[in-house]
């Protein structure tokens, strides 16, 4: 691996300037000077080299992703150490020398990404490297520029779209500027023509270990939730849910209960006072004291400083930083820390969020709170709320991890499959995603007489035994002793389960099938909030439903985007924003 390692220093010396390549003003492109390095490309070890050099500048951009994301919605806000441009994110008015709204970094990934495959292709041509090596190198740098876009537009509302590298003035008139409204079925497009969506096979990126430490299976991005988030935005459900569903469906054909399985309380592993907590990610009680608050264990939370198979059962994408090397981490995480531990406290949990989101949830034995807000996402220091989920290797110490970049987990999988099957017409099914899972009695059939169908014709999903939902909307849960079944979603407990949260019930209004639709998107989407916090999605999710809402009649979604959400914020605080009620409104102006 040492070989590699001084393959990317030479790479990244030798494209110093391609991270710079785009600079925006009004609008405008406008290119530098690049060196010659084409000469770098000789082998499959140069291009790995390279690749995990796109990797390296991608990761920097956790801060603004995560910023973007989440300040600009009503999770997030700014605590008095915040700076102005904190303040102007905050409120939706980023100045043009924000640079949180300079879309600089994102271009620079993308002119990375396009040199990449631009020099794949001539490898290729060129014999340096077979068919196979060629698919899924090419595939996984083609889907980060294409998760680049992506965040662009949700963000910025266009793209300037570029499929090759931009080295002289005249390059740049090859871009063509794209509203998101085009940009979206324009990589929906690129995602298809990809010869393969699976995970690296046959590359030694995913067989080494960096400083014989770090496994970078995980660290490449998994195609197959890009393709679904793309066609969940194009409201392409059935097409969406099939892709989430293949990863859903990884171990299941070995009958593996946990990984991707949202595994939690209520089996038969008990935990009494005293013994070892649960390897699972949730909320529970010890044994006998199940209404006693103060006999609550949180390992939910444990799940954002693990880097062993349990995390992997939780973990699908994700990037990792050493204490040793990532400043950018570094600085990112003090956004969010103490002052008494070194950070410089500019963002916390919004008010409105503590006390309306995960504050107004009730636990199965009535306690009122959610335990993956306080205890879980967040703690209080004094007075004080302290987000940790960028912490959590401080009170779980690994080595030189300092922590990661969680772009895609199980909890989150399941929500955007649970949304996808809503709208394909199976609410009954995303309930049980979002509630108490497939293990528990959603899909038990009952017979004319009262009496319930056999184990064997149980907790499989759909309106009876001999009416079962087609595939990708089926699923195996059973477990029986005669005959003897043991299936992979039998320890599936859903996104509440796990928590020890009570079910939502559909509301006496709900009398059709699109009225439970609409009802379990809006519970989906506030799931979201409280399992996916802080994380860098909350602005995504609500602009992709808002998108949704205003094609089903005009100014709905804008309602959704802001007087139901991120509004509330802002009437919590006290402060001041900008009106973001139509959907003109909602983008930044590229910087």
């Amino acid at each position: 691996m040492k070989s590699i390692i001084k393959k990317i220093k030479n790479y990244l010396a030798a494209t110093a300037l391609l991270s710079l390549i785009f600079t925006f003003s009004s609008c405008e492109t406008e290119p530098l000077e690049v060196l010659d390095y084409k000469q770098f490309y000789t082998g499959t070890e140069d291009v790995d080299a390279a690749i995990l050099g796109l990797y390296g500048r991608f990761s920097e951009l956790q801060a603004q992703v995560v910023v973007l994301n989440e300040l600009r919605a009503d999770l997030l806000d700014i605590t008095p150490n915040a700076d102005y441009y904190l303040e102007e994110i905050n409120n939706n008015r980023p100045s043009k020398e924000n640079p949180w709204a300079n879309v600089s970094k994102f271009y620079g990934i993308i002119q990375f990404s396009n040199d990449i495959m631009t020099n794949l292709k001539s490898m290729l041509s060129d014999k340096k490297i077979t068919q196979d090596e060629y698919n899924e190198r090419y595939s996984d740098v083609a889907s980060i520029r294409v998760w680049v876009y992506l965040q662009i537009g949700i963000q910025f509302g266009k793209a300037t779209y570029f499929t090759t590298p931009v080295y002289s003035e005249n390059d740049v008139n090859n871009g063509i500027e794209l509203s998101i409204d085009d940009l979206i079925p324009t990589l929906i497009a690129e995602m298809e023509s990809l010869s393969t969506l699976e995970d690296y096979k046959v590359s030694n990126l995913i067989k080494d270990k960096i400083d014989d430490v770090y496994s970078l299976a995980s660290m490449f991005i998994n195609k197959h939730c890009l393709l679904g988030d793309l066609y969940l935005f194009n409201d392409q459900y059935e097409s969406a849910a099939l892709q989430y569903r293949l990863v859903l469906a990884t171990g299941e054909a070995n009958g593996d209960v946990s990984k991707y399985r949202l595994v939690g309380p209520g089996g038969s592993d008990v935990v009494n006072k005293g013994e070892s907590l649960p390897t699972w990610y949730g909320v529970g009680y010890y044994r006998y004291y199940g209404d006693d608050v103060n006999s609550m264990f949180n390992t939910w939370r444990r799940m954002f400083a693990s880097t062993t198979t349990n995390g992997l059962n939780e973990m699908i994408w994700f990037v990792s930083y050493d204490k040793r090397y990532n400043s950018d981490f570094t600085a990112f995480r003090k956004l969010f820390d103490p002052v008494i531990k070194n950070g410089s406290y500019k963002l916390k949990p919004s008010d409105y969020a503590v006390e309306s989101v995960w504050g107004n949830q009730v636990q199965l034995n009535s306690a009122p709170f959610d335990a993956r807000g306080l205890t879980g996402g967040f703690d209080k220091v004094g007075n004080d709320n302290v987000i940790r989920k960028y912490s959590m290797f401080d009170e779980i110490p690994n080595g030189n991890y300092a922590g990661g970049w969680w772009l895609y987990r199980a909890g989150g999988l399941h929500l955007r499959f649970a949304e996808a099957a809503n709208r394909a017409g199976y609410p009954k099914l995303a309930w049980a995603m979002v509630n108490s899972g497939l293990k528990g009695n959603t899909f038990v059939y009952t017979k004319a007489d009262g009496t319930t169908y056999p184990g064997d014709s149980i907790k499989i999903p759909g309106e009876n035994p001999f009416n079962l939902y087609p595939y990708p909307f089926t699923f195996d849960a059973r477990q029986s002793d005669q005959p003897y079944i043991r299936a992979p979603w039998r320890s599936s407990v859903g996104i509440r389960g796990r928590v020890s949260l009570k079910s939502l019930t559909f509301p006496e209004t709900c009398v059709t099938k699109d009225d439970s639709i609409h009802f379990m998107e809006n519970v989906i989407i506030q799931e979201a909030a409280l399992e996916l916090g802080f994380e860098g999605h909350r602005w995504e999710d609500l602009v992709r439903v808002a998108r949704r809402l205003n094609k089903e009649e005009a100014g709905k979604g804008d309602r959704f985007l802001w007087d139901e959400n991120i509004k509330k914020k802002f009437d919590k605080s006290g402060n001041t924003a900008a009106d973001l009620s139509s959907s003109d409104k909602w983008y930044i102006k590229v910087n």
